[in-house]
């Protein structure tokens, strides 16, 4: 087996533990929905969905029918929510079984969308199970509340289309209240209106991540939470209602490859763009923006040394960020070829923990996460 020079560490353990933390903010009688878009966030959607059914989860969300289909095809036997507006049918070819046996499920986002998902359930001869989107203020598609009272009086509602949820998406729950309590009224007010035509059984879901973690008033019949079962989302929430200590479960891990000393006033990497200010001992470590290491990071980023936290053991990265390595400053700590190097750490009072380096970089933890690229290999932890 090939030697990986820089890998993930992903700890199911922790997966559980925020699976738990959820549950118990939601209570008893609360469905939680596990978002596993973007291949669960590049961290593998089809261990992480494994887990989070063998934990209870109650529903899993993706985006495509494609995402559906690697869930599906893995054998899980969790409800499915697909939440691009899904229109062909050549776009759930493969599913089918799914959507006979009232797994996957669709979301509406237009009239003309019904129209389509009607003349699918009548080809696949089945009841499809849809929820349906209200936009509140996302401005990302969805229905408006005249269309989806007319929705709601569809002839076909009931025969071929089960209206198995409504919901809504918050736009800033994480650090707007205002607005989010704007949206979470505008979204009462139009079920209150058509209360008469919605199911007794419907689901009810608005709720995100920071959002379940603003109150009980939010949560609704079910919440969605994606960036919080992986550790991430109350790091930059204003005042939050529940605390909970989230852990983060990835960490990137990478190796000391090469050290060199070079004297006063060499300049290091591309462009020049740092020139040292003393005799320097330099390391290479084997990741960089083609790992997903943001070239925003360059000669602000830093890196820990050893694979367990230990004081002083931070050190700075020096010049451009490179496709496959960053070079860093061991003069301070000097350690041999071989060493491993703590790229992302899960430790969130870390100088690498990810909210941080996203902060630095000027991008978010979601960002982060979803351009870590197959190449880094993962290795999952139970």
């Amino acid at each position: 087996m090939v030697l990986q020079t820089s890998w993930l560490e992903v700890d199911l353990g922790r997966l559980d533990n925020n699976l738990r933390l959820f549950r118990r903010v939601v209570g008893d009688g609360v469905k939680i929905c596990g978002v596993i878009k973007a291949d669960a966030y590049s961290l593998g959607a089809v261990p992480l969905a494994n887990r989070l059914e063998n934990g209870g989860i109650d529903s899993l969300a993706v985006y495509s029918p494609a995402q559906a289909a690697e869930i599906y095809n893995a054998g899980l036997k969790t409800p499915l929510i697909i939440l691009l507006p899904v229109r062909q049918p050549a776009e759930v070819e493969g599913l089918e079984p799914a959507f006979k046996s009232g797994q996957c499920h669709l979301t509406i986002h237009d009239e003309d969308q019904l129209l389509a998902v009607d003349k699918l359930a009548r080809t696949l001869e089945c009841q499809m199970p849809v929820h349906l989107y209200l936009d509140t203020g996302m401005s990302r598609a969805g229905l408006n509340p005249e269309q989806f009272a007319r929705v709601l009086s569809f002839d076909q509602l009931n025969q071929r289309i089960r209206v198995a949820g409504v919901y809504t998406h918050f736009t800033s729950s994480d650090d707007d209240p205002e607005f989010t309590n704007h949206q979470m009224d505008l979204f009462r007010k139009v079920l209150e209106h058509c209360k008469r035509l919605l199911p007794a059984d419907v689901l009810i879901h608005a709720s995100n991540t920071c959002a379940t973690l603003r109150g009980r008033a939010f949560h609704q019949s079910m919440v969605r939470i994606g960036l919080g079962l992986y550790g991430y989302g109350p790091q930059f929430m204003t005042d939050p209602a529940e605390h909970i200590d989230l852990q983060p479960i990835v960490r990137w891990l990478s190796r000391v490859v090469h050290v060199q000393q070079y004297p006063q006033g060499t300049t290091v990497g591309y462009n020049r763009t740092y020139c040292l200010s003393r005799d320097s001992l330099l390391g290479v470590v084997p990741a960089g923006y083609g790992d997903g290491y943001p070239l925003a990071l360059s000669g602000r980023g830093s890196v820990e040394l050893g694979l367990e936290s230990s004081r002083g053991r931070t050190v700075p990265i020096l010049g451009k960020v490179n496709m496959d390595q960053i070079v860093i400053d061991l003069t301070d700590c000097p350690v041999p070829v071989g060493t491993v190097v703590r790229v992302i750490n899960w430790d969130n009072t870390s100088a690498c923990a990810l909210h941080h380096l996203a902060g630095q970089a000027e991008s978010t933890c979601y960002e982060m996460l979803c351009r870590l690229p197959p190449r880094l290999h993962r290795t999952y932890l139970p």
